[in-house]
């Protein structure tokens, strides 16, 4: 299993360095342009949450057949809404439903952490 650690200001314009990293990991394990859409959608939608003055980490993690992606620390209040059933709008929940096969909170020493999960086949098989 691959890991890839990325730590970035919250900053708006350093968000892409990490879609840039996520790219890069996608086009290595050949996963198609769906997967990578929908795992940078996700992260982007996380990384706008909130404007702490805290830098934020992306853990990517590949294996064969699921990509899994931990975002975080956030302060327990920006992801309440990930507590709630998906409503009408379209909130944090309901997107990251859309996009991702698994969303899950996981509460650490240091905040609180956003685990994700896409499953995948490879592009290249895909074709056939």
């Amino acid at each position: 299993m691959d890991e890839i650690t990325v730590t970035v200001p919250r900053e708006r314009p350093f968000g892409a360095v990490a879609g840039l990293v996520l790219g890069g990991v996608a086009a290595r394990h050949e996963l198609t342009l769906d997967v990578l859409d929908d795992l940078q959608i996700a992260l982007e939608t996380l990384l706008e949450r909130e404007d702490d003055a805290r830098e934020v980490n992306v853990v990517l993690r590949i294996d064969s057949g699921s990509v899994q992606v931990s975002v975080g620390p956030f302060e327990p209040a920006a992801l309440a809404e990930l507590d709630e059933e998906p409503g009408e709008e379209l909130g944090l929940r309901r997107l990251l439903d859309a996009v991702v096969d698994d969303v899950s909170v996981d509460e650490r020493a240091d905040g609180c952490w956003v685990d994700l999960r896409k499953g995948y086949a490879l592009a290249a098989q895909d074709e056939r």
